[in-house]
């Protein structure tokens, strides 16, 4: 995890520093079952369902007459639940870390994969995916108003399924 270098001079946040940007787990993107071979989206064909947990978050500020920024550092944890369709006991899952502006403009968007092992016949397993994401500010701007949103990086397919009404 990297350090930032402390500023000289006089401390912009010589009371209490600024409140650090919101992380937030998108609902809509806070579940995800996979399914096994197969049309079938019934429970006896789930491989693995996941979950994105609570997001602990922490930040620091670097601040200086001329702008700067904040660091976000924050640990997503995905547990994953084996299904009866489940035919390996390792999984690959993509999921997206979004920060957004002010004004709710997506600014910038990385997905990354999280690797998840069970462990002999566990039919549970969970990873903690460590993210660090810098927020560059202009003067007199605090991170505040930025927000972080991830969640699961759904393929075309997933998002159709997502997508289609539930009474057919």
């Amino acid at each position: 995890m990297g350090t930032l270098i402390a500023l000289t001079g006089c401390n912009p946040f010589a009371a209490d520093p600024p409140p650090c940007p919101t992380v937030s787990i998108l609902k809509q993107a806070r579940l995800l079952t996979l399914y096994g071979e197969g049309p079938e989206r019934e429970a006896s064909n789930v491989a693995f369902a996941l979950a994105l947990r609570n997001v602990a978050t922490d930040c620091d500020y670097d601040i200086g007459d001329e702008g700067g920024g904040v660091e976000v550092t924050f640990a997503l944890p995905i547990r994953a639940t084996r299904g009866p369709a489940a035919g390996s006991d390792r999984l690959s899952v993509p999921f997206f870390v979004a920060i957004t502006d002010p004004s709710r403009q997506i600014v910038a968007k990385e997905v990354f994969t999280a690797e998840i092992a069970f462990e002999g016949d566990s039919a549970s397993a969970q990873t903690v995916e460590e993210i660090e994401q810098w927020i560059p500010l202009g003067p007199g701007e605090f991170g505040v108003g930025y927000e972080t949103l991830v969640g699961f990086q759904l393929t075309p397919a997933q998002l159709e399924e997502f997508l289609r009404p539930t009474d057919e």
